[in-house]
């Protein structure tokens, strides 16, 4: 049971990272290498580092919430968008974790003209690519030259001592869900995005 006693003893998510932007911006991709602003999110909970270019014409809004502080909980922001900036993505780092991470990349709120009333995603744990940890608290070990960003399974990475591997089981539970909802101010096209730790699934372990 090494998965579920490390997690309910030690895991929480620092401060949430959001943006509204177009298709031209990204915050993180699957597949590709961080930013250095990014890497320094996963790593140590910054986030002054995420938007160094200074005002950004791809984004329209930039939001956080405070982080989950025990293993379960919410957190709730609101975030703006418009015709132009329809996709939302979020970041909210596992602490501790070697560079863990959850959240959604350019996930799109408007279909096909129409904005979405409320929808779920239900999230998996994420790897930054940039420390080879296998375990929420193992020490510093930089991967170098950097990886890609990828996301962690009951099966990869294929490590023994690793916090997530469970060969046995054909996926993971998800550790959280991030819920989006179209607040009723007819005027202002505002959101409310509530991360949602859900600790108890895990229990589909034991």
């Amino acid at each position: 049971m090494k998965y579920l006693s490390q997690y309910f003893l030690f895991h929480h998510e620092k401060e949430k990272a959001g943006r509204t932007h177009d298709s031209t911006y990204s915050l993180y991709r699957l597949g590709e290498r961080l930013t250095p602003g990014a890497t320094q999110y996963v790593e140590t909970g910054r986030t002054d580092g995420l938007d160094t270019g200074g005002d950004n014409p791809n984004i329209l809004d930039a939001f956080g919430a405070p982080g989950v502080p025990q293993g379960e909980g919410t957190t709730v922001s609101r975030a703006f968008f418009d015709g132009n900036h329809t996709l939302v993505s979020v970041m909210a780092r596992i602490n501790p974790s070697p560079d863990w991470f959850i959240g959604v990349d350019s996930f799109q709120l408007c279909v096909e003209g129409n904005w979405v009333d409320t929808v779920t995603v239900e999230l998996d744990p994420l790897d930054g690519g940039t420390d080879n940890g296998f375990t929420f608290t193992a020490a510093n070990w930089p991967t170098n030259p950097q990886g890609i960003a990828y996301r962690i399974t009951s099966r990869y990475p294929a490590h023994p001592a690793g916090s997530f591997y469970y060969p046995n089981l054909p996926r993971l539970p998800p550790i959280a869900t991030l819920t989006f909802t179209k607040c009723s101010n007819p005027i202002e096209k505002t959101w409310e995005i509530v991360l949602k730790m859900i600790v108890e699934l895990l229990l589909a372990l034991l």
